[in-house]
């Protein structure tokens, strides 16, 4: 029988959809060994999907309660083989819920400074919330996420309304003395508008 785990620890939450960011922790039962490559944590990525061991592609997490992912990932396991009867328990970690979890916007706008994070904040509300762009604010605008630096167009609505995380850093530039042209490559941000790179 198959069953999953809810969980009524503060922050940690079993209906609620996920989304980028989050970290589900699962657990593999009703299989002969093997389980501990399965049981772990498992962060769902810019896409909106997690990466799962022994599975050739990854599986849909975002917009999914971590009950129907797991079911999702029981379906998967038995359909490659893998597994004939798996039942794996899933409980998610909203990374929105952190507690004291900012963002950083500096650069050219009214007041440099760390922002409260909100779930579905959007590039146009982090600048709008230091005061906006001053004068002398150019159209790009860098972003870094774990590591990566992305620039954005303050021009175009779909960077503007693009999804933020917990611990991102925008950097509005500076416009230059002649043309105020985008840095930035339609591939170079593909992934975090969940486009394709033609």
């Amino acid at each position: 029988m198959k069953w999953l785990l809810l969980c009524g620890l503060s922050g940690w939450v079993a209906g609620a959809d996920l989304v980028p960011g989050d970290v589900v922790t699962l657990k593999l039962r009703g299989v002969q060994g093997g389980s501990e490559e399965v049981d772990g944590d498992y962060t769902v990525d810019e896409l909106g999907m997690i990466r799962l061991p022994l599975l050739e592609k990854p599986l849909e997490a975002a917009a999914r309660s971590p009950i129907a992912f797991a079911r999702a990932a029981e379906s998967a396991y038995r359909t490659a083989g893998i597994y004939q009867n798996p039942a794996i328990e899933a409980v998610a970690k909203k990374a929105v819920e952190a507690e004291g979890a900012v963002l950083s916007v500096g650069g050219h706008v009214r007041r440099s400074s760390q922002v409260p994070y909100r779930q579905g904040m959007t590039m146009i509300q982090a600048i709008d919330a230091v005061g906006g762009r001053t004068e002398f604010a150019s159209r790009n605008v860098l972003l870094i996420r774990d590591g990566k630096q992305y620039c954005l167009d303050f021009e175009q609505l779909a960077h503007k309304n693009l999804k933020l995380l917990a611990g991102d850093s925008l950097q509005v530039e500076q416009k230059p003395a002649w043309l105020d042209r985008w840095k930035g490559t339609k591939e170079g941000v593909a992934k975090l508008l969940k486009e394709k790179g033609d």
